[in-house]
């Protein structure tokens, strides 16, 4: 006789079966002890595996029939879906069979299939279900082909409601334009109240600004990080907030005006807006012109790597800033915001924008226009800026050998901790 184990034979040999000894249960597998678990530990075991693996262990025995109903996790996810001819009916019949009276701490809705399509109204009633139910984490990202013409239709739109008890939010919506909620509702709601964290990425506004100005401004009181990153329609951005720590601004197309007053702002880093809006100005001056408005005296970390704006407005500068990177912005601002308390910087970045002319006097950028502010002279050397604290000093692809050296003797005479120093000069 063969036997499939060395178990098997000595069960076989003795009479017994396999796993009798020890638990005393019967058959192969011995008691179900899994199953005799409270739900609490059923639920916290299955939010370890994927929904759809979830969904499956009804079909386990009776015990399990509907256990999944309750995890706290659902991650809808159309490359872990089963029948990719009908993912989003069979989304929506999962949010439909899930207990209603379960807070959701992470829910996750993804799809970006061709066919069959997701329009705005069903990703709004996605939105719309995660606003009632969701208390920690929401992430939405679906890609339509319905609102790529440019038509304003009304399957062309996400509304995306109010989120009273969601802490975290990111949204994805390629295709879709974005409306947000305007005002309170007839029942006195319409608050982000516990929102802490907002990503936007990949979508498009169709009112300029005002709706993402407004609802960060004055609807989400407990906001401390926004970032938007390749958003469209947006030529305005407003934002007042006493609880915003962190901002991060990249892609944000043709923006025009950008006003911050952040008194407990931290960290700031705005990447690739201006650039577009001043690339698409004729040259003759006409349009409106970028205007960038700034109050953040918390500053620690600024990371510029933009055009600089027409005009620049400063109303409260940084007192003590940690890490300044900047590649973008002409002299004159770089020596406002220098005007801040450098000597508790750990890092201090200073990279000029790229010049036509091989010298460090000057500074001017081949695409600039000729009233453009980066047409002015750049002698660090002779500003007073404390770097008590400065410990290494990394040039790299200075032009001007003689002003160079003037700018690293000026670094070395008001360093007194200077330990190391690179630098690079560029061969023109």
């Amino acid at each position: 006789m063969a036997y499939r184990c060395a178990a098997h034979k000595k069960a076989s040999l003795s009479g017994g079966s396999v796993g009798a000894g020890a638990g005393g249960g019967r058959g192969y597998g011995g008691p179900d002890r899994i199953s005799s678990l409270p739900d609490e530990l059923l639920h916290h075991v299955l939010s370890f595996v994927t929904t759809p693996e979830a969904v499956r262990t009804s079909a386990l025995s009776r015990r399990w029939v509907g256990v999944w109903k309750r995890v706290p996790r659902l991650h809808l996810l159309e490359g872990e879906a089963t029948n990719v001819e009908h993912i989003p009916d069979h989304f929506d019949g999962i949010l439909r069979r899930y207990a209603a009276d379960v807070d959701i701490a992470d829910l996750a809705i993804t799809y970006h299939w061709d066919w069959p399509e997701v329009d705005g109204d069903r990703a709004s009633a996605w939105a719309g279900f995660a606003a009632r139910r969701v208390t920690g984490r929401f992430d939405l990202a679906v890609t339509s082909q319905v609102g790529r013409g440019g038509d304003d239709d009304a399957h062309a739109f996400l509304d995306l409601p109010c989120f009273e008890r969601a802490t975290e939010i990111s949204l994805y919506s390629s295709g879709l334009a974005v409306r947000l909620p305007a005002a309170l509702d007839a029942a006195g709601d319409g608050d982000f109240t516990r929102l802490t964290k907002l990503q936007m990425s990949e979508l498009r506004f169709s009112d300029a600004g005002e709706g993402i100005s407004g609802v960060v401004s004055r609807r989400c009181p407990s906001l401390e990080c926004l970032e938007l990153e390749h958003v469209a329609g947006v030529e305005a951005l407003t934002l007042r907030s006493d609880s915003l720590q962190s901002l991060r601004l990249a892609s944000v197309s043709r923006l025009r005006r950008l006003e911050v007053e952040a008194g407990n702002l931290r960290r700031m880093r705005v990447e690739y807006c201006f650039d577009e809006t001043r690339s698409c100005r004729p040259w003759n001056g006409g349009g409106a012109a970028a205007v960038m408005r700034l109050s953040a005296p918390a500053l620690e970390e600024l990371g510029w790597e933009d055009a600089c704006p027409d005009e620049v407005e400063r109303i409260r500068l940084p007192t003590c800033l940690r890490e300044l990177a900047v590649s973008e912005l002409p002299s004159h601002i770089i020596r406002s915001i220098g005007q801040s308390d450098f000597s508790g910087a750990d890092v201090l970045k200073l990279t000029s924008p790229m010049t036509a002319t091989p010298t460090l006097d000057k500074r001017c950028a081949p695409c600039c226009m000729s009233n453009c502010n980066c047409h002015e002279l750049l002698k660090w050397w002779d500003e007073d800026i404390s770097l008590d604290s400065l410990e290494q000093l990394c040039v790299k692809h200075i032009w001007g050998e003689c002003e160079g050296k003037k700018l690293i003797y000026f670094i070395m005479r008001n360093s007194k901790v200077l330990k190391k120093i690179t630098v690079v000069f560029s061969r023109v």
